[in-house]
């Protein structure tokens, strides 16, 4: 049976723009709420079997350059787990986890993609190379780059663009949500998050969204914002509100 305010961990207690984890998880006022769990106060909806039968699929290519930080993201989205020690991502793998947005669900398959050369300029290039399978057919992209290295954000504007230019039709439509890596090291970050954050909202028209995977910090919203863009680029049209309700099933998820 599944349960609609399913069990789920988040990061809550302080504002981005305030002060990084690492600092707000010295301070004992905040350490307390650094991660909590949380769990519905009321018995818990059941979705109905009409509702279970209406699941929307939704396909994420997560994209960046070496040592960002793409799978301690996933990772930690999915499993409430970071290692910190480097593997490099050799092959693209699969992740399916489900979630539920306004009381519809939706099975997530999430791509964790080696560091590409460039984007797939067509079908038969992202066929040939195994590491871009299902990268040019994807329904949505992350970009991640790591806050403390420029290169990395070149390589993100790069790729971007690349998308723009070789998704001709659907490139205008197609959700894309810049993510700042590593927050915890934003004393040794190359540029101010503002200058960023205007740059890809404002001129990229894409969202944004800075996290560390180390602590937990904003991992759940980033995955929440980018279905609140492919929600409001016609994903499910209808939805008012935006709120992402506890549903990771782990059960459910599987590296293929």
């Amino acid at each position: 049976m599944l349960l609609e305010n399913d069990r789920f961990r988040n990061t809550v207690g302080w504002s981005i723009e305030d002060c990084s984890p690492m600092e707000c998880r010295k301070d004992s006022a905040t350490a307390a709420v650094n991660e909590v769990v949380f769990q519905a106060s009321q018995p818990a909806a059941v979705v109905s079997p009409d509702r279970r039968g209406m699941v929307e699929t939704l396909s994420i290519a997560v994209i960046g350059a070496p040592g960002v930080g793409k799978t301690s993201i996933i990772r930690q989205f999915i499993y409430n787990d970071f290692s910190e020690t480097y593997t490099p991502t050799q092959t693209r793998y699969m992740y399916r986890p489900s979630v539920i947005l306004n009381g519809v669900m939706y099975d997530l398959k999430i791509l964790d993609v080696p560091p590409i050369s460039s984007f797939p300029s067509s079908p038969s290039q992202e066929w040939l190379d195994e590491r871009c399978r299902g990268v040019r057919s994807a329904n949505a992209y992350i970009l991640v780059y790591d806050i403390c290295c420029v290169e990395s954000f070149e390589y993100v504007k790069m790729i971007r663009q690349q998308i723009m230019d070789n998704r001709v039709g659907s490139s205008c439509e197609v959700p894309i949500l810049v993510v700042g890596s590593k927050r915890d090291l934003q004393r040794h970050r190359f540029t101010q998050r503002r200058a960023v954050s205007v740059l890809v909202k404002k001129t990229w028209k894409c969202g944004y969204v800075e996290c560390s995977a180390k602590y937990n910090w904003h991992v759940l919203l980033l995955f929440k914002e980018l279905l609140g863009i492919a929600v409001a680029r016609g994903l499910r049209p209808n939805h008012t509100s935006l709120r992402l309700q506890g549903a990771l099933h782990r059960n459910r998820c599987n590296v293929m």
